[in-house]
């Protein structure tokens, strides 16, 4: 009895008469019948890979063949995503697809593993195992599944977050999984695609904010996302990003508010309980008599940093002694005194509480002449941020 447990085992399929031999030591009685064919299946589909194994140049040129098919797959292959001022474009779920289908020989999958409805997250878990080399590669992605004021999504959208999860993580482990070296190439190429050349820029700028408005995305949200101040300032390598900004969200991704978020406006609340706090000690009520706003209408005319200004200069002198301008008077006492560098810095503060991207500067500052100016704006725009920054354990949780 133990001579027999020792032999190798052979089960046959019933359907197309395979003869499949298990290693000795898995007998019928030792292992279930699900782990056992679960093991067979394994074996064989290791036994494939090694009778065919793969040419990775074959793979390379069927992998850029397929991405270059025509354009609409070459901008499928790319997705761009803004992160700390910064718009960062890297190879989509599509293009890990099409890898994985060239390289062959492997086992890819993924699936939700976890729903926190405390944390307001959701958790997958992608899997590429390569069966001819041995490789396995894991990835976790997690997705955030609670509303702008901190309420929880839907049953729906929770399930529509788990498999934009799902995908996203699928993706890590396939692009961990293969070498980078054999998608590179391909990836460059689906990039040139999306860049486009200068002939077709302004053709391409107006596709470009069509099917971004058909999203939804205002055209302040697209200026402010990607740092420039109009469409006549969109140029080859921002149009690029923008293409891959709407594929992200196309794809699912990502999401919309995440790549295009809101413009703050005047008058909104900080977010953060620092800013609150900023906001209170600089004596800048929630609502401003209409007296003062006159005032500050009067001082600031028609420029546009000069409305946004800081709370600190809203509280003027003629305000705090119940002075009022007369209809179309300005007030004579200029807050920068004529200086260039102290008007530049205030419309850099400016620009930072309206919520502007910080490569949004203004266009006349920009001229070669002025250097001195835009520095001024930058250091500004960069000292407002710095005292607006959230501490350890002071942001509110929403």
């Amino acid at each position: 009895m133990n001579t027999q447990q020792s032999k190798a085992v052979e089960t046959v399929d019933r359907a197309t008469g395979e003869i499949t031999t298990l290693p000795s030591g898995y007998a019928a009685g030792n292992q279930s019948l699900a782990v056992q064919l679960a093991m067979a299946e394994l074996n064989q589909d290791v036994t494939t890979a090694k009778a065919f194994p793969r040419s990775v140049a074959t793979v390379m040129r069927n992998i850029t063949e397929l991405v270059m098919l025509d354009e609409q797959t070459a901008k499928e292959c790319v997705y761009a995503v803004p992160r700390d001022g910064k718009t960062i474009r890297g190879p989509s779920i599509r293009l890990a697809e099409i890898i994985a289908s060239q390289w062959g020989n492997c086992h890819c999958a993924s699936r939700v593993v976890h729903v926190d409805k405390i944390e307001k997250y959701v958790e997958s878990e992608g899997v590429f195992h390569d069966l001819e080399t041995g490789l396995k590669r894991t990835a976790r992605t997690r997705k955030n599944i609670s509303k702008r004021d901190g309420g929880l999504y839907t049953q729906d959208m929770i399930m529509t977050a788990g498999n934009a999860a799902a995908s996203i993580g699928m993706r890590e482990a396939i692009l961990k999984g293969v070498p980078k070296a054999v998608w590179r190439q391909a990836f460059e190429h689906a990039e040139n695609v999306i860049r486009g050349d200068v002939t077709t820029l302004v053709e391409r700028r107006e596709e470009a904010m069509k099917a971004l408005a058909g999203i939804g995305v205002t055209p302040e949200r697209v200026f402010a996302a990607i740092g420039v101040a109009g469409a006549e300032e969109i140029g080859i390598e921002e149009l690029a990003d923008l293409f891959a900004m709407y594929q992200g969200v196309k794809s699912k991704e990502t999401d919309v508010d995440e790549v295009f978020p809101a413009v703050k406006k005047s008058g909104d609340q900080p977010a953060s309980l620092k800013g609150k706090l900023d906001q209170l000690a600089d004596g800048e009520p929630d609502k401003k008599p209409s007296a003062d706003k006159a005032d500050k209408k009067s001082e600031a005319g028609s420029s546009l940093a000069g409305s946004d200004a800081h709370g600190k200069q809203a509280a003027t002198p003629k305000a705090a002694t119940g002075q009022q301008p007369s209809s179309g008077q300005t007030s004579s006492q200029d807050p920068d005194d004529g200086d260039p560098i102290k008007a530049a810095a205030r419309k850099g503060r400016a620009a930072y509480r309206r919520g502007m991207n910080r490569k949004a500067v203004p266009v006349e500052l920009k001229a070669a002449d002025r250097e001195a100016e835009l520095d001024a704006y930058l250091a500004a725009f960069d000292d407002e941020k710095d005292k607006d920054a959230d501490e350890p354990g002071s942001t509110e949780q929403e």
